[in-house]
This record gives structure tokens, sequence and C-alpha cells, in this order.
């Protein structure tokens, strides 16, 4: 078997899968993993380039990978999608084969791996966010309900702002 160069790796929810080629771009095998054995198997791989689509948990897998020697490579989704044998045969299979395909690509662009503190940080942005969202919606919400309100009495307003307070 060649001197494996380059692994294109698809992260599932229970299980990864690995691709892995050779200096010429050959494909020499496909491996399917726990997470367990693929950080077993990763320790006992020669430094080679990883890739892996973009997600929280390839943040986590490349720092990693790149303490045990590796040059890991993170694609976002939308550079890997064309490089897809087809939509009708989308499986963990043929997703690692197209993150290897796209991380082979000359002129690719990369995403940089963030560290755990920068990961912290985004998810804060992101509950702040959809803290946010929600509070404009409740306050859509209540200043559709409030014209209807408007029109009656005043014991009926009354009644539905005790509702906030209790």
């Amino acid at each position: 078997m060649n001197q494996i160069t380059t692994v294109g790796v698809d992260l599932a929810k229970d299980l990864i899968v690995a691709c892995a080629a050779d200096a010429t771009g050959h494909t020499q095998f496909y491996k399917r993993f726990g997470f367990h054995s693929f950080a077993a198997w990763a320790a006992n791989l020669p430094p080679c380039t990883i890739a892996m689509e973009a997600c929280s948990s390839a943040h986590y897998w490349a720092r990693t990978l790149s303490a045990l020697g590796h040059k890991v490579k993170l694609l976002a989704p939308d550079l890997v999608k064309p490089f897809r044998k087809s939509p009708a045969a989308k499986n963990d299979r043929n997703d690692a084969q197209a993150i290897l395909i796209t991380a082979l690509q000359p002129d690719m662009r990369f995403v940089s791996v963030k560290s755990l503190e920068q990961q912290s940080i985004l998810a804060v942005h992101r509950m702040r966010e959809g803290w946010k969202s929600e509070r404009t919606a409740l306050s859509t919400g209540c200043g559709g309900c409030w014209p209807n309100l408007a029109s009656g009495s005043g014991a009926r307003q009354r009644l539905w702002l005790e509702g906030f307070r209790n």
C-alpha cells in the first residue's frame, strides 16, 4: 500500500468515516470508526493532511489531530457540495470522498481552526441573538393584541396586564 498523504473525514452523529489517498490523489481505502477508535487510528497514522467539513465538533477534532502532528484543513460545507457524486447517493462514504477531493483542489479556501475560547464566545453570541429574536417576537405578538384591548374598557386592560405580573 502506498503512503497515505491526505485523509478526508466525514464526522457523523454516531461514527466517523475516513477516505485516504496517496500522493497521486488515488483513493487507497475507506474506514468506518467510532469516536475512540478514530482517535487511536489517527495517533498511529504517520503525519499527513486530514480534511473535514467545518462544524463545532470539527474544531475539537482539528485541535486533537493537530496535537498528534497532523495538518488539519477545515472546509466550508458549501465548497464540498459540488464534489459529491450525486445528491441521490448522499451517504457518509461518499461525503468522506467528496471532502477528500475538495481538499486536494489546488486553490481551495479553508476555515481557520477555532480555539475552545473562541467557540465559547461564539456560543454566547448565538444564544444572545436567539434571545433578542425571541424578545422581538414576543413584543410584536403583544403589540398585535393591544389594539383589541384598547377598544374595550380599562378593566380588560388591567386584567391583561395583571397576567404579566403573575
